[in-house]
């Protein structure tokens, strides 16, 4: 991009911040312009009233507002010698008219003779008078052009100049001569901020000055140009001019919007300076277009519109205009490589690679779309779109115009903003936005269903596994009543076996309480018999046992 100057000053041209003197006037004697020493006649007045009178001058330069800012601070000295000489000029030392009506009368006459097909009755006098109204529109007040705006002028001066177009199969001396000035007038409405805001807001301004194109005189090429080249700086310009270049390719029944100035770019017309002068005009529209508009903060946008002129051949005629040897037009080119390089190495650091991406290799550039892709979701939707590529009719009548369809819808997709507007041509009434949102919508939709049947599957499978364990949890219910039926069933006999042990251990212990009182019945019973023994062998016994033995 251009780099910005530094400030110097109030204007650029200026080697301090203070205005030079101004000790001259420029007047225009019947179209020669020569200067004139500023001498104001008239004492200056009061400074309040010469504020107010200089600030009304100011208004009528149409200025920006650094400009104005800069005039109303000039001293008071300066501002009189101004204001003198416009109203110098103004007082009537031309031979302009002041009145823009008396020069939408005259092209409304101009436009009777064409009409008429009398176009040469008086070509020199008609000549005049738009070079007259050239410059009034140049160097009049702001109030003449917002005159000439309001009396229908712009609607006339289209009207005049696509009658000069119609009749541009017979171009005479004086039909060029015509159509360069009418081109003039143009860009003089155009310099004014009023009159270049109705000639951006017309519906057809803008394609009737890009059909001047069609013209052979280099001149008129050049001019349009500039014009063409200026609007795409201008906000809101760069979709008309796209939008006109496309008018023009139908009006020249071309294959491609841009087709006829690179046909200017090629050919040679013989002359050095008029040769380089178109070339270099070309270029430098080339340039606008590509950087201006979208294009300054797009790199799709970019490369979208120089794909568009690489496959007109462009690189090719760049590389034979060298040989001119022109400073001024090897800059323009230098400036398109410059340019052209840059935006390749931001795409491949895009795709991640090391070296550019060769545009004119089919096979090169589906590897990169191959190799970037492989892995995602969007890999099976190139090859299906590549599938039906397969699968169009080979009907070679209309096979292109099948291409051409696809080619301009994946165009309007990758250069449509976020917003939905489209900067260039659109073939399709279609959001692309909100298209990717629905499709969107619609692959959550499947994926939420296939989840959904996902899940319903695997409750399914959880229900017949919670049956079957239902199942599994009654054998082993079953089979646990079973176990403590048969434990109750123990320990019922358990507890009569323990009651029956503890009824025979009552018993084992109340007979051998038995026992042992027999033993010792039966332990005295012997000692007792021992005794009686004893005495029987002795021999006498005692009365008492005697008793005892009777009884």
């Amino acid at each position: 991009m251009p780099a910005i100057r530094a400030n110097r000053g109030w204007c650029g041209c200026l080697q301090d911040d203070e205005p030079p003197e101004i000790t001259y006037c420029v007047v225009d004697h019947t179209g020669t312009l020569t200067l004139q020493t500023l001498t104001p006649t008239q004492p200056i007045p009061p400074e309040d009233e010469l504020d107010i009178k200089f600030a009304e001058l100011v208004e009528e330069l149409d200025l920006t507002a650094t400009n104005k800012a800069a005039m109303l601070a000039l001293p008071s000295q300066k501002k009189w010698q101004i204001y003198c000489s416009r109203k110098k000029d103004q007082d009537g030392t031309t031979d302009l008219s002041p009145l823009p009506e008396n020069y939408i009368e005259a092209m409304k006459g101009i436009l009777s003779a064409w009409e008429e097909e009398n176009p040469d009755s008086s070509p020199a006098a008609w000549i005049r008078t738009l070079e007259g109204m050239k410059t009034a529109l140049r160097t009049q007040p702001h109030s003449f052009v917002q005159g000439f705006l309001e009396s229908d002028g712009l609607s006339t001066l289209l009207s005049l100049l696509e009658g000069v177009h119609a009749s541009r199969q017979t171009e005479s001396p004086s039909h060029t001569a015509l159509h360069t000035s009418l081109i003039g007038c143009l860009k003089a409405l155009m310099n004014n901020s009023t009159g270049r805001a109705h000639v951006l807001a017309h519906p057809t301004a803008i394609n009737t000055i890009a059909q001047s194109l069609a013209s052979e005189n280099i001149k008129i090429k050049v001019a349009a140009l500039e014009i063409l080249g200026a609007v795409c700086l201008v906000p809101g310009g760069h979709k008309k001019v796209l939008d006109a270049m496309t008018h023009y390719q139908a009006y020249t029944c071309e294959r491609s919007r841009f087709q006829g100035i690179i046909n200017d770019l090629d050919k040679s017309t013989g002359e050095y300076r008029d040769e380089v002068c178109l070339k270099t005009a070309v270029m430098s529209f080339v340039n606008a277009v590509l950087s201006y508009g979208p294009g300054q903060e797009s790199l799709e946008f970019r490369l979208h519109l120089r794909y568009e002129f690489l496959m007109l051949g462009i690189q090719h005629v760049m590389q034979k205009l060298r040989r001119h040897d022109n400073q001024t037009l090897d800059r323009h080119l230098d400036f398109f490589e410059m340019l052209r390089k840059e935006d390749e190495k931001e795409l491949a650091r895009k795709f991640e690679l090391e070296k550019d991406v060769d545009i004119n290799s089919a096979t090169g550039m589906f590897d990169v779309l191959r190799r970037k892709l492989s892995h995602t979701a969007a890999y099976p939707h190139l090859l299906s779109l590549l599938q039906h590529l397969l699968l169009l009719p080979l009907d070679y009548g209309c096979q292109p115009q099948h291409w051409l369809l696809f080619d301009r819808i994946v165009q309007q997709i990758v250069t449509q903003t976020e917003n939905g507007s489209n900067h260039d041509i659109s073939i399709l009434n279609i959001d692309v936005k909100e298209i990717v949102h629905l499709l969107a919508k619609e692959e959550e939709l499947i994926a939420a269903r296939t989840k959904a049947e996902e899940l319903e599957k695997e409750n399914s499978e959880l229900a017949t596994k919670v049956a079957k364990k239902e199942q599994e949890l009654d054998q082993r219910m079953q089979e646990k009543e079973d176990l403590e039926a048969s434990v109750n069933r123990a320990k019922e006999r358990l507890e009569k076996e323990t009651a029956a042990h503890l009824e025979a251990r009552q018993r084992v212990s109340a007979l051998e309480d038995v026992k042992s009182e027999l033993e010792d019945r039966l332990s005295i019973e012997e000692r007792e018999k021992k005794r009686l023994e004893a005495l029987l062998s002795m021999g006498s016994l005692p009365d008492d046992t005697k008793a005892e033995g009777l009884t």
